[in-house]
């Protein structure tokens, strides 16, 4: 009986101690306790448990204890599919904070922007928006032109988007020069062709005619019609080339000469030889179309001119004589780039052909546009004339002929604005 208690008591502790045994194996092996192990405090372990899957949570075990990954996870920048990239950066010793950023998308398209500034970076980060690559794109500018811009005593912070529009239009100018203009520039400045340099003549106008719009106004300094014709002449700028300015306030050099080619063929007289072979071109494809083209009157001599101005002096008094003809040394005839085709008359009402309307849809195509267009005699100082072309360039005559300015209005902008020079 005694043999047999003695076995029972030995099976006993053998069960209890496989229990005990079975109890510290689970105790030991439950991720708590490696986490433990591992580093983490209890609250973190609880944090983490929260946070991370159990494969990431494995993989915190098997790595020194790095608390910062909690930090990490908790931000808004946290990207999920880059746990491992943070956990190795933390055991590098990289700090939280440049880590998230390492690998927040918008930082990373910010940095591979070519205008972005490492040291500017919190500037950035406290300007962001919506995330998006664009607003990536505008906080990196935004940022950038504002610091630059603030360095002109007068910056005003609420018309960012007014110098930003100004710049797009002169990018080359001084950030602190784009703030005193748009500061002072007033009304003016919403206007399409306004020229910075023009603003005292723009007020001085606008004086002396108050109901004039703002936009007459610019058009009116832009053209010099504020003035009256043929007063301050200016020689005109040659190194224009083909885009020369000739008319009531700008003549050519006393000694102004150009090459000569023969139209011949293509209706009489001269043009310049560029201006030549770009109407021949013109008037070969008319042919084509259906229209006939000629050269009735090209090139003209300043002793040719001299005569011509005369005789309208003599048979209609000067005043009637500056409305149809130029005075010599302002007629464009003496350039070589201008003639006019089939007619110059008005009874004949070559507005009313097919040529005509050939012309208007196709001119540009050559180089040439339509000089003196209809309605736009206060600008160009003479009456409609549908016949008289002047070579100006392809790529000038485009923008001009669809534009709908003169040439007075585009030369006044894009080819001789004091801003752009």
């Amino acid at each position: 009986m005694k043999k047999k208690r003695t076995g029972l008591t030995a099976a006993i502790i053998i069960i209890v101690l496989a229990l005990i045994g079975g109890g510290a194996y689970w105790y030991t092996s439950r991720t708590e306790f490696k986490l433990g192990r591992a580093g983490y405090s209890k609250e973190q372990i609880e944090t983490i448990k929260s946070l991370f899957s159990e494969g990431e949570q494995t993989a915190l075990i098997n790595s020194p204890a790095q608390p910062d990954i909690i930090t990490i996870a908790k931000s808004e920048r946290y990207q999920k599919e880059h746990f491992e990239d943070y956990l190795k950066d933390l055991i590098s010793g990289k700090k939280a904070q440049d880590i998230l950023l390492d690998y927040d998308p918008w930082v990373i398209t910010l940095r591979a922007d070519e205008c972005y500034k490492p040291e500017y970076l919190d500037l950035y980060l406290a300007n962001r928006q919506d995330g998006t690559a664009e607003d990536a794109k505008y906080t990196i500018n935004y940022v950038n032109m504002s610091l630059l811009y603030s360095e002109a005593s007068e910056y005003d912070e609420a018309r960012f988007e007014e110098y930003e529009a100004y710049r797009a239009k002169f990018p080359d100018l001084d950030p602190k020069e784009i703030v005193h203009r748009v500061n002072v520039s007033g009304e003016y400045l919403k206007e399409d062709y306004f020229i910075y340099a023009y603003l005292d003549r723009y007020e001085a106008y606008k004086e002396k005619n108050p109901d004039k719009t703002l936009a007459e106004v610019v058009q009116a300094v832009n053209t010099n019609i504020d003035r009256p014709y043929y007063t301050d002449i200016v020689t005109t700028d040659m190194s224009k080339g083909y885009q020369i300015m000739v008319n009531k306030y700008y003549k050519l050099p006393e000694d102004y000469s150009t090459k000569l080619e023969s139209l011949s063929g293509y209706g009489n007289g001269y043009l310049e030889p560029t201006a030549a072979a770009a109407f021949k071109k013109m008037v070969e494809a008319g042919r084509e179309a259906g229209v006939s083209l000629r050269s009735l009157s090209p090139y003209r001599s300043h002793s040719m001119q001299i005569w011509q101005y005369q005789v309208w002096v003599d048979a209609h008094g000067q005043e009637m004589a500056d409305r149809e003809s130029a005075r010599p040394g302002h007629s464009e005839h003496e350039t070589g780039y201008t003639l006019d085709i089939n007619t110059a008359v008005e009874e004949s009402h070559f507005e009313r052909t097919k040529e005509y309307a050939w012309l208007m849809e196709n001119c540009w195509k050559y180089g040439f546009i339509l000089r003196y267009p209809e309605n736009m005699e206060f600008i160009t100082g003479y009456v409609f004339e549908p016949w008289h072309y002047r070579y100006v360039g392809p790529e000038h005559a485009e923008k001009i002929m669809k534009s709908g300015l003169t040439f007075e209005e585009y030369y006044a902008y894009y080819i001789n604005n004091p801003d752009y020079q």
